[in-house]
């Protein structure tokens, strides 16, 4: 009988065997490895995708946030900027704009792709997917300036003889003509530094549009007035006590200056006051200038100079909103122009009249202690740096002068960084306060000082109140004040900027 034996496996086929063996589980793996690396792929341009997608929606908020209240005007910008951005609307491309309620500075804007595409999901699963991201943006006005009622300016000496509630003791508006020196404390209208009746503009700081307040009328107002007191340049011929303290500096009888005002309506774009447009045609019913008034220095003294005068009155119900007065200077006179302004109302509820962005002051003060309204700060710019520039300040005949930063609870701020362009101050000042003049002599000739103080985390106040939120600027002098100088107030920061979206 034959015996059988079993053949022996060489290690060529054992090795073959354990590659068939690893080619078919590789080729199980294949598949779920190929969709892993297709997900892996589609999950990095859905992040991408999502990232351009925020980048729009930011930059559409911030786009149509401006234009509040209002809000078609929101839209359209918004949706411009997301075509810029490379989210046209149409299509799988939506948007919403939405103004939050209550806050008529702020824009939600929600940006929507519902078809974002894929290279593998779509393939296995049949569909798209729909992504969105939101932006809430919001912007901040310029602070108030000099006043938180419904006049600006004046002393005993305005028409009634009374001086108004708060003081404002001998401080009154102030613009200079465009060839005086603005060493003398206007900082913006003067195209001259230097001297007066400059050949040509040597100030860089000057600009011809002059100054501007704001004029905000609440809801229920009835039969507004705008008024201003002694609205044209009347020589006084004495910086000194002497009524409002109107100036002819240089020049003779061919050189003069003129003053302008001018009234503009509500404001569509109230981060944007490029764009005013003066009070409508037929606004201004019951008053004879219609809102807009030129005087030649010196005219018609017997119907402006020591009194008030209506640039606009209107009768019957007035729309809310904010409305705008504008005080510029033309000519080639060198002087400075004094007034006070005030809005009246028959109701209760009144008007109040700022100064928006910097304000030019004539503060005439004798001997002691005077305070003034400078900006008002709200309790939004919490933890935030308040800025405030003074230029060619305190000026004090025969005597001393000190300024000192009030805040709302009526002590001097704790502390602030201080700089000048003289480099009389650099350091921190403890508190907030400084020598503007010594023995008559002026530390600040032309020069602006820069104050900035830390508002703390826990800062609170009531806006709309007395003080309220209002900051001061308080004069402590041993002589005589008659100094012109020209006052600004910023918050640090982008006045418009994203938030985050507050929880429901």
């Amino acid at each position: 009988m034959r015996l059988s034996h079993r053949r022996r496996t060489t290690s060529t086929e054992r090795a073959r065997r354990a590659g068939g063996y690893i080619l078919v589980k590789f080729a199980m793996l294949l598949v779920p490895l190929l969709l892993l690396s297709g997900l892996s792929v589609d999950v990095g341009y859905w992040y991408a995708r999502a990232s351009d997608l925020q980048k729009a929606a930011d930059a559409a908020a911030l786009a149509g946030v401006v234009w509040l209240p209002n809000v078609q005007a929101a839209r359209t910008h918004a949706e411009a900027a997301a075509a810029e951005n490379g989210f046209p609307v149409g299509g799988s491309i939506s948007m919403t704009v939405t103004p939050i309620e209550g806050e008529n500075r702020r824009l939600k804007v929600v940006l929507r792709d519902d078809a974002v595409s894929s290279f593998f999901y779509r393939s296995i699963v049949g569909r798209t997917i729909d992504m969105s991201r939101t932006a809430l943006a919001e912007y901040i006005l310029p602070v108030p300036l000099g006043s938180p009622l419904n006049y600006f300016g004046g002393n005993a000496y305005s028409e009634g003889g009374v001086v108004p509630p708060g003081g404002y003791p001998n401080l009154w508006g102030n613009i200079h003509g465009p060839r005086t020196d603005n060493f003398k404390g206007d900082n913006f209208a003067p195209a001259c530094r230097g001297g007066d009746l400059c050949g040509a503009q040597s100030n860089p700081d000057h600009r011809p549009e002059g100054y501007l307040y704001t004029i905000d009328v609440p809801e229920d107002l009835r039969d507004l007035d705008l008024q201003i007191f002694d609205a044209g340049l009347y020589d006084r011929g004495s910086d000194e006590s002497v009524e409002t303290g109107d100036r002819k500096y240089a020049g003779n009888s061919s050189r003069t200056t003129t003053t302008t005002w001018t009234m503009y309506g509500i404001d569509p774009t109230p981060a944007d006051t490029d764009d005013l447009v003066r009070v409508p045609t037929g606004f201004c019913s019951g008053s004879t200038v219609k809102g807009r008034l030129e005087l030649a220095e010196g005219e018609a003294s017997s119907t402006y100079r020591g009194r008030y005068r209506s640039l606009c009155r209107r009768n019957g119900d007035i729309p809310a909103g904010r409305y705008y007065l504008r005080v510029q200077t033309s000519g080639n006179g060198a002087g400075a122009n004094r007034y006070a302004l005030r809005v009246l109302s028959s109701t209760s509820v009144k008007a109040r009249i700022a100064a928006l962005g910097d304000m030019s002051m004539y503060n005439n003060v004798a001997a002691g202690n005077a305070t003034f309204y400078l900006a008002e700060v709200g309790p939004e710019h919490r933890g935030k740096i308040l800025e405030l520039s003074l230029y060619d300040p305190g000026e004090v005949s025969g005597g001393n002068g000190e300024i000192q930063v009030i805040a709302p609870n009526g002590a001097i701020a704790t502390s602030c960084r201080a700089t000048s362009t003289n480099n009389v101050l650099n350091g921190r000042l403890a508190p907030c306060s400084f020598q503007s003049a010594v023995s008559g002599n002026a530390r600040f000739n032309g020069q602006t000082v820069t104050l900035q103080i830390d508002i703390p985390t826990t800062y609170s106040c009531t806006l709309g109140t007395t003080p309220g939120c209002w900051w001061k600027i308080r004069y402590v002098i041993s002589g005589q004040g008659n100094d012109t100088t020209t006052w600004s107030a910023n918050i640090i920061g982008d006045p418009v900027h994203l938030v985050e979206e507050e929880a429901p």
